[in-house]
């Protein structure tokens, strides 16, 4: 035990000696140069390097511990003896906890890294992650930035636009008309009125947005400058000061107190914050976290992913694995290639396509251009695959449609495809490319590729109807948002699907008004169909979701025969609606010889009886669109920006747009950071009992 102390003690010495030729030179004392030469060494530095502080402590500690060990062995102190070796104890525990903290942190690092890389998050704050920034200490300091300034920016970029519109309002109620009459036959009378009186509360409902604007701009800069000026700068100097503390018995509860806090303050805190980034948008839009959904409830068209490679439209290799088992060992460099996209196409040279071409799906365009995730059919409407100014609309028309996921229903319920007729099915826009124009040729303006998606849709039989944007032309960008709606009529519909790059979409409205030539006992169709004599010929033309089908009534005369009902009422008389002949509800045909659940009900909304149909089946051809509910997608990783969430359309909420806009960063800003500080607490409070710390808050027993 004496030599191992006197050769800590020694060594201490020695690194402390080192570190003064280091930063002082080599010609003077260690006392000296450090007291002229302090001024070299960055305190802010030093301090946001707790790995370094740390260290630092440790070393005091030995010192201090050994230089006791050494007092006791000069002055026969077996007090001291004993206490000095109980400490050495207490700091080979403090540097295994150092060492389980920077391996934490490593881990950390290496988590919050991979986040980064799967989001495709890119900013001044996330570039210390891959080792080409200096404003931050590592990459979790870096996205917890990036994660707050994302708000920030949203909130700054809302409030400037709150301000123009109040400007406007403002505006608006100072303007006034006036009349005035300078003659004596009218004795120089004069009136004057306002023109926006009502713009008065717009301006003070704007103000009001504003105040909250500034709150949450001041709520998150006061977090942004914790986590920034106070986690990783205080952060360290308390650790540090905790390995100190700890080493020794009286301070020793507060030594475990103060690693806790700052275990709390430089790793916990900020992870909150990455936790919040990644579950945010799951949290708000449906549960995204958890498999790929492979499990049995999962229909099979939601298990696809868009192809690494094809041989043709009908032959597709799913991944890298199918890919490299097409190729013989001497030609991986083939699977390799295609795979990076420096070959576009190889011969297969084994598997089951062996002696076939196979084209690569990783491209340059749709591997980086086109992200994986907007390569599907129809086309996504996320943010992601809409970004004209980047150009991925035009770069995901080029990829080819064989890369392309179309999520069609590979088993059909026939009873449940039947329910819904075919005038009252939408037809989705399946077509790969649609950087064309109305007739299919290109378009080298790119207008129906670059329109908003959800203009692109078309009312079957009426050519004349287009959806439009409406916007206020004081608000920045109206002009733009209208253009885009506009830019969707030039591209092509057609029924059918892999030919459209337009929704064709059922009328809508009441029947009466669509079959206005046709009585309702007159809309019967179908092979067989019975109506009365007087039914006019306009009949036929009757769109489907307004009629009722022959065999539907033959199919409840037969049910009505075997329970002997309904048996002396024609057939074609078995309807129910509100305004029939009065034979349709009297005599052999009144409700009491014929109930209700023997009757066909004549629709009297436009395809009504589409309503309880499964929405996959309203689709023509069947489509599921629900995968994302029924099985959890394979992408967990969270959006790239982290405010996107914020400008997602159909939240559940109601009201003005400015009012929803602010109502949307009110979790972000306030709910969320109460959240991230009471789990620090709780994190604190658990790890200062296993370090040995003490904690103790006035009323903190009762939170919990």
């Amino acid at each position: 035990m004496k030599r191992i102390f006197i050769l800590l003690l020694l060594a201490s010495l020695c690194i402390a000696d080192d570190a003064g030729k280091q930063f002082g030179g080599q010609t003077s004392s260690f006392t000296m140069e450090i007291g002229r030469n302090w001024q070299l060494l960055s305190i802010i530095d030093i301090a946001g390097n707790w790995q370094l502080l740390s260290a630092m402590a440790l070393m005091i500690s030995v010192i201090l511990v050994a230089i006791a060990y050494v007092i006791g062995i000069g002055l026969e102190m077996p007090e001291m003896k004993a206490w000095a070796g109980t400490e050495l104890v207490q700091i080979i525990t403090n540097a295994i906890i150092v060492g389980l903290l920077i391996v934490t942190l490593v881990f950390i690092e290496m988590v919050v890294l991979a986040i980064v890389q799967g989001s495709g998050l890119n900013t001044a704050e996330t570039a210390v992650c891959y080792g080409q920034g200096a404003n931050a200490v590592g990459c979790l300091q870096g996205v917890t930035n990036a994660y707050l300034n994302s708000y920030i920016e949203t909130a700054e970029s809302n409030a400037k636009g709150i301000l123009k519109d109040n400007m406007f309002a403002a505006g608006m109620v100072g303007r006034r008309i006036g009349l005035n009459c300078l003659t004596i036959f009218c004795a120089q009378m004069g009136n004057s009125i306002t023109v926006g009186g009502q713009y008065i509360l717009k301006s003070d409902m704007y103000m009001i947005i504003f105040d909250h604007y500034t709150n949450l701009i001041a709520s998150m800069e006061a977090q942004k400058f914790f986590v920034n000026a106070i986690a990783f700068r205080m952060g360290p100097v308390i650790m540090a000061l905790g390995v100190v503390a700890r080493c020794f018995f009286p301070t020793r509860k507060l030594g475990g107190l103060l690693i806790a806090i700052a275990a709390g303050m430089m790793f916990f805190f900020p992870a909150m914050y990455i936790f919040d980034w990644v579950t945010l948008d799951n949290v708000l839009n449906g549960d995204k976290a958890g498999s790929n959904g492979a499990g049995s409830d999962c229909p099979d068209e939601c298990k696809m992913t868009a192809p690494a490679a094809y041989v043709d439209a009908d032959n597709k290799l799913n991944n890298t694995q199918e890919v490299y088992n097409q190729f013989n060992e001497s030609d991986k460099a083939l699977a390799q290639g295609l795979m990076n996209g420096t070959v576009p196409s190889a011969v297969a040279t084994a598997g089951v396509y062996n002696g076939r071409v196979i084209t690569s799906c990783y491209t340059p365009i749709s591997a980086t251009e086109c992200p994986v995730a907007c390569r599907e059919l129809p086309y996504p409407s996320m943010p992601l695959c809409n970004n004209v100014s980047a150009g991925t609309p035009e770069k995901c028309a080029a990829v080819p449609a064989e890369c392309k996921v179309i999520r069609t229903v590979k088993v059909v319920d026939p009873a449940q495809d039947s329910n819904c007729p075919a005038d009252c099915k939408v037809v989705p826009p399946l077509r790969s490319n649609c950087d064309v124009d109305k007739d299919g040729n290109p378009d080298p303006e790119h207008k129906c590729v670059n329109s908003a998606p959800d203009c692109r849709m078309v009312i079957r039989g009426d050519d004349t109807w287009v959806p439009e944007k409406t916007c206020s032309n004081k608000f920045e960008g109206c002009k733009e948002i209208k253009k885009r709606c506009e830019d969707a009529q030039s591209c092509p519909g057609s029924e059918d699907a892999y030919q459209s790059c337009r929704y064709i979409v059922p009328q809508s409205g009441r029947c009466d008004d669509i079959c206005a030539a046709c009585p309702p006992e007159c809309r019967i169709t179908g092979s067989g169909a019975i109506v009365p004599d007087y039914c006019p010929a306009e009949c036929t033309d009757c769109m489907d979701g307004c009629v009722v089908q022959w065999s539907a009534l033959a199919a409840l005369a037969g049910d009505a025969f075997a329970d002997g009902k309904c048996s002396a009422c024609e057939i074609y008389k078995r309807l129910t609606y509100s305004n029939l002949p009065d034979e349709y509800a009297n005599g052999s045909c009144s409700y009491d010889n014929c109930p209700p659940q023997y009757r066909a009900v004549v629709p009297f909304q436009s395809c009504e009886m589409c309503t309880f149909t499964e929405e996959r089946y309203v689709y023509n051809p069947p489509l599921n669109t629900q995968c994302n509910d029924i099985c959890k997608p394979s992408d967990t990783t969270p959006v790239a920006d982290p405010s996107a969430f914020t400008q997602i359309g159909d939240t559940g909420l109601v009201g003005l747009s400015p009012v929803q806009n602010i109502a949307k960063l009110m979790i972000p800003a306030y709910l969320l950071p109460l959240f991230n500080i009471m789990a620090t607490i709780i994190f604190i409070k658990g790890l200062s009992d296993l370090l040995g710390g003490d904690i103790e808050i006035p009323g903190l027993s009762k939170v919990f």
